[in-house]
């Protein structure tokens, strides 16, 4: 029996890597992001072999979704795509309201509207194998406006509401829609190097991050999670 496809957006070093390197043991693999492919030698999977990898560019046009979808199909014959991440970050452009631009505000809807492109084109193939998982990350964010992110959360919130229309309406469908609020800093190298190291648990780790969207996928139809909020032991909420 062919494995599975798994689609992952903002497929980075970081929380895109460590989900890629744990859905790799048992999925191909398409993954996205605007330096990708050139960048695949940076997400270091090394478990995961060549012949189970499709690294595709963003281009910021729907198409490339539904492109990506249907490369896979020719290169996988007989696999089915049955699990999507999108996982692409949205604009970090905080600051006081009046001096953002409508420009910057507009970065957050495309944001927004990356998640409804994903979803049009992994949708009908999740449908055409009879069901699967749509996962998206979010953010506090998506939860609550603070003070100086009048050009972010926006988007966020967005996001976070287009994952509860599409679960009333594909969830009888066998198609498990979750959205996942990641309360916290992420403990990459990036993260690290600008603000420094800290103790054991103050700090999201990204391989337990994929293993919680792993477990999101595991879940059986009749206890499924719409919506988690994961963060470190330690952080104040």
């Amino acid at each position: 029996m062919s494995r599975a496809t798994a689609f992952i957006t903002g497929a980075g070093p970081g929380t895109g890597a460590a989900i890629a390197r744990l859905f790799g043991e048992s999925y191909n693999l398409i993954l996205m992001s605007r330096s990708l492919p050139g960048s695949l030698p940076s997400l270091k999977l090394d478990n995961v072999p060549e012949s189970n990898i499709l690294p595709v560019t963003y281009d910021g046009t729907p198409e490339c979704y539904k492109k990506a979808v249907a490369d896979a199909a020719k290169k996988w014959p007989g696999s089915e795509l049955k699990v999507g991440i999108c996982n692409n970050g949205g604009p970090w452009i905080p600051g006081p309201f009046l001096e953002k631009t409508s420009e910057e505000f507009e970065t957050t809807y495309e944001f927004a509207r990356q998640g409804f492109d994903f979803s049009q084109a992994v949708i009908p193939a999740m449908l055409k194998a009879g069901g699967g998982t749509l996962i998206f990350t979010g953010s506090t964010s998506a939860l609550r406006g603070s003070k100086g992110f009048a050009a972010m959360s926006p988007g966020a919130f967005s996001r976070r509401s287009l994952s509860q229309c599409l679960a009333r309406e594909f969830q009888p469908q066998g198609i498990h829609v979750a959205h996942v609020v990641v309360d916290g800093q992420i403990n990459t190298e990036r993260v690290e190097k600008m603000m420094g190291k800290v103790g054991p648990d103050e700090r999201l780790d990204p391989n337990d991050i994929a293993a919680t969207y792993m477990d999101l996928v595991k879940q059986r139809p009749s206890a499924w999670s719409q919506e988690i909020d994961i963060r470190p032991a330690k952080e104040k909420f």
